[in-house]
């Protein structure tokens, strides 16, 4: 084999590199230091930036230029960590951790590394997944897989039993996260049945319980916190982490702190460390047992557990196990090992596959995605999460959904928000983005009849696109330049750019210059509110106020409207119309106030046409007893758009440029 990968398991305490030897077989790289496992903490020190043992060891003497626990953080906007400066985002600290393991690894073999295979939680979503790829590029390293943790485990365990047909179930509880998955192991071939997970459940947890003990008992004792001190909270974690690792093989240890010369001498019997942590036990089987009624299997169908990450070795994991499951785990595997040997078998695999080579080992994996994917739309008057993808399909993996149509007349955009989630309710789910799909020909609400088609990668990285039933052709889109949260939208707090147009004509003049008057006023004290403002217009007369939220300022410019002339509405609306101009995540309505007899019924149409393609709403009210009902009707977008003066007239909501999901499926 002449093309080289590696395998890195990027745990959230611990991370690991393997490769695949001449001999087929993978193994564990040592670091630099000899340890075959490298603590995933970053330590800051003026210039350098030192990872691993010394960086972990650091923490007490140097908190605030040390990070651990970095993976829980990734694809997120939180945890980034600041010094010299200097921002570090979790993308970037963890490729320092990554560029560490690659430079042991070549010092080790003697050669250039750069392609990898890295493993993540399999319960990672698009995000994470994305971030895991950027961190390994910023390293150096052509990303050329991610490989779910249990699936690597179980690819490592299945090496050695190849030939053997078993069902498995991977029990992975890592520093930071915990998976469950079930795998059928079938000859040479690894299928992933379910999966399921927590990506803030982990051994950290476990540690942290532990600390909050022992610091109410020192702070009963002395009547200090030390978890009030960057410092001190570092040492009491390294005692902590310690007595938690020694009672794995002891029943009881007893905790020594020493603070501002205070010091605490705390038993603690392991009964007493699993009664703080059994509900963290209790989440972990509740995941198991859903993983299980996932995959349609029971406990006594399931041939071997196997056990993944350095917290399995705690015996009321063991225990917990013993008591699902009636058997004892597989011992033939190394739980902080077997991820990263997994994952370099990928590696070799997906490495010789790229090069055209023969394969060094003849297995192969089928994976599953961890999470459903959907799209928001509109169901039954409010917004709702449609499943598309559903969670535990296979992967790679696309389907298509043909049963959408747009909401308004003239509509030309799509607003899609996609989501990762198992729940109806799109504010429960996890939200990847806000993508705009235009170039959608104008047509009636209804007429546009949309499919969307999302896609799972090999890698579990979503892909979509959207199409237009009628013409054949696929959208465009792009990244909605907008700061509107779908919870914005949901609860009626995106901003709405009223332009109020007052027909100020002749025919207005006397009562019916009252009534539009009257009638504006309402309306305006009914729909300010903090996120929305409203522009006066007049016809004739052009805009009279800039966006105000003040209804002073509109009230005394309806005052000052005299009258006079013919009813150039179509000028009034082309005004609004270029003073509010659209953009993502800003809805704009265009109310009018007149008695519907412009001088140009034509012209007035075709602005209302604009301005329906480009997303606007427009709301007719009729004044006076001579009013054109039929025309005002048309101007609308739908029928209850057009109100008479008389009818109290509230917003029903934004008008939001989603799809109308139309049918159901199966």
């Amino acid at each position: 084999m002449t093309t080289f990968a590696v395998g890195i398991d990027l745990g959230t305490t611990h991370s690991a590199i393997a490769i695949v030897n001449k001999h087929g077989v993978p193994e564990v790289l040592p670091n630099a230091e000899g340890d075959r496992i490298t603590p995933s903490a970053i330590l800051f020190d003026d210039d350098d930036i030192i990872i691993g043992n010394y960086a972990k060891q650091a923490a007490v003497a140097f908190p605030e230029q040390v990070v651990e626990f970095v993976k829980r953080n990734i694809g997120t906007e939180d945890g980034s960590f600041d010094y010299r400066g200097q921002s570090y985002t979790p993308e970037r600290l963890s490729s320092l951790i990554l560029a560490k393991l690659k430079h042991d690894a070549e010092l080790r073999l003697g050669h250039p590394v750069h392609q990898a295979v890295i493993t993540v939680p399999a319960y990672f979503g698009h995000r994470e997944r994305q971030a895991t790829i950027k961190a390994g590029e910023l390293a150096g390293l052509d990303v050329i897989r991610l490989i779910n943790e249990p699936t690597a485990a179980a690819t490592a365990y299945g090496l050695n039993n190849l030939g053997r047909d078993m069902r498995c179930l991977v029990f992975d509880l890592g520093g930071g996260t915990f998976d469950v998955t079930i795998i059928d192991l079938e000859g040479n071939d690894i299928h992933v049945r379910a999966t399921a997970g927590d990506n803030h459940l982990g051994g950290k947890d476990w540690d942290d319980r532990l600390i909050a003990y022992a610091s109410e008992k020192f702070k009963e004792k002395h009547g200090l916190d030390p978890r009030d001190d960057l410092a001190a909270h570092h040492d009491l974690r390294q005692k902590c982490v310690s007595a938690k690792l020694a009672l794995t093989k002891r029943p009881e240890v007893t905790l020594f702190y020493d603070y501002k010369g205070h010091i605490l001498r705390l038993k603690v019997p392991r009964s007493l460390f699993e009664e703080l942590t059994a509900d963290l036990l209790e989440r972990a089987k509740a995941l198991t047992l859903e993983s299980l009624k996932e995959a349609k299997t029971t406990p006594e169908e399931v041939d071997t557990v196997l056990l993944a990450g350095g917290s399995t070795r705690m015996p009321m994991v063991r225990k917990l196990i013993r008591q699902i499951f009636k058997k004892e785990p597989a011992r033939d595997i190394n739980p902080d090992e077997c991820v990263a040997m997994g994952a370099a078998l990928a590696a070799a695999l997906e490495a010789a596959e790229l090069a055209g080579e023969a394969p060094p080992v003849d297995i192969r994996t089928h994976d599953v995605a961890g999470h459903s994917l959907g799209m928001v739309v509109y169901k039954d008057g409010k917004l709702h999460n449609t499943s598309i993808i559903r969670r535990n399909s296979r992967i790679p993996c696309e389907h298509s959904q043909d049963c959408f149509i747009t909401t308004h007349d003239g509509q030309t955009v799509v607003d899609l928000w996609l989501v990762q989630g198992e729940n109806a309710d799109p504010l429960e789910c996890n939200v990847l983005g806000h993508f705009e799909f235009y170039g959608i020909p104008p047509r009636d609400a209804g007429e546009s009849k949309l499919s969307v088609t999302y896609r799972y990668n090999a890698n579990g990285i979503v892909e979509v696109e959207a199409m237009d039933l009628n013409t054949g052709q696929t959208l465009a889109h792009r990244v909605a330049a907008s700061t509107v949260s779908l919870e914005d939208v949901a609860r009626n707090r995106v901003p709405v750019h009223i332009a109020l147009l007052i027909d100020s004509s002749g025919s207005m003049y006397g009562q019916n210059m009252d009534i539009a008057r009257e009638t504006a006023l309402e309306f305006t004290r009914n729909t300010l509110k903090p996120n929305r403002s409203i522009a006066l217009y007049a016809f004739p007369g052009g805009q009279r106020t800039r966006s105000t939220r003040k209804l002073e300022d509109i009230q005394v410019a309806m005052e000052r409207l005299i009258p006079i002339g013919g009813s150039p509405l179509h000028q009034g609306l082309a005004a609004a119309r270029r003073s509010l101009k659209g953009k993502a995540g800003m809805q704009r309505i265009f109310v009018i106030l007149t008695d519907g007899n412009p001088d140009d019924p034509e012209a007035a149409m075709a602005e209302c046409i604009r301005i329906r393609r480009s997303g606007g709403r427009i709301i007719t009210i009729g004044v006076g007893s001579q009013v054109n009902q039929e025309f005002l009707q048309r101007m609308c977008m739908r029928p209850s758009d057009f109100h008479k003066h008389t009818e109290r007239i509230e917003l029903d909501g934004t008008f939001i440029n989603l799809a109308t999901e139309v049918s159901s499926r199966s």
